[in-house]
């Protein structure tokens, strides 16, 4: 079992309850992260081992023939290399997602927990109620220009919270990140908000960034601990 997993991870073909498996095995299971290791390192070995038996070839290819005329033989050589280096290159890109489809993967939209929402006459909500019932149907434009007329009434963090996730959820992630870093979060949010902080930084491809962030929220070991140590890793 230990085996086939890692083998459908590098491969991309891991259910979804098969991901949830595979990421609490690495957070918990000492000889699983062991395999998982060993495996990624044997999977570099296989790499350079290819680029420097096709770099040997290359140098005895152009030792072995001095002659000027061109030689369609000679050529083929060439050729049949070039043909294994596109596809390694295939083989470790594909075994290896963009983050992007890393984004993707772990992104989610947190849910309403601030405000309850009875859907009674809409115009006896506050404006802040309004916000939040356009969140909970996923009217996020709606529900980020509402936000910002509640943000005039009120900057509790958690207005800015659900305003900076309506903002990820328009692709907006630049004007989140903004947000993310430059509100003091209460207790109730930092580490949620760091969480997707380190979403916007690999959504941005700001990696170095993103590990900082998930490193320090795995030292917490509280909200999200164990995707934050499976999407680390990726990175």
């Amino acid at each position: 079992m230990m085996h086939e997993l890692i083998e459908k991870y590098f491969e991309h073909n891991l259910t979804e309850e098969e991901k949830l498996l595979f990421n609490k095995l690495l957070v918990e299971d000492s000889d699983f992260k062991k395999e998982f290791e060993f495996y990624s390192e044997l999977k570099n070995a296989v790499v350079v081992s290819e680029r420097q038996k096709i770099k040997k070839e290359i140098q005895q290819f152009e030792n072995s023939d001095d002659t000027p005329i061109f030689n369609l033989k000679r050529y083929l050589p060439y050729a049949a290399i070039l043909l294994v280096m596109l596809s390694l290159w295939f083989i470790f890109f594909s075994n290896n997602p963009n983050n992007t489809d890393l984004y993707n993967s772990y992104f989610e939209a947190y849910p309403n927990t601030e405000v309850s929402n009875t859907r009674s006459d809409v115009n006896d909500k506050s404006v802040i109620e309004e916000a939040f019932i356009a969140y909970d149907l996923e009217e996020y434009a709606k529900a980020n220009e509402l936000f910002n007329l509640a943000l005039k009434i009120s900057t509790s963090d958690y207005i800015q919270f659900y305003k900076a996730i309506s903002l990820m959820e328009l692709e907006q992630h630049k004007e989140a990140l903004n947000l993310f870093e430059s509100v003091n979060w209460s207790e109730a949010y930092k580490e949620k908000s760091m969480w997707f902080k380190s979403l916007c930084y690999v959504k941005l491809n700001q990696v170095k960034e993103a590990k900082k962030e998930l490193t320090l929220l795995t030292e917490k070991g509280t909200f999200k601990n164990s995707e934050a140590i499976a999407l680390l890793s990726k990175l």
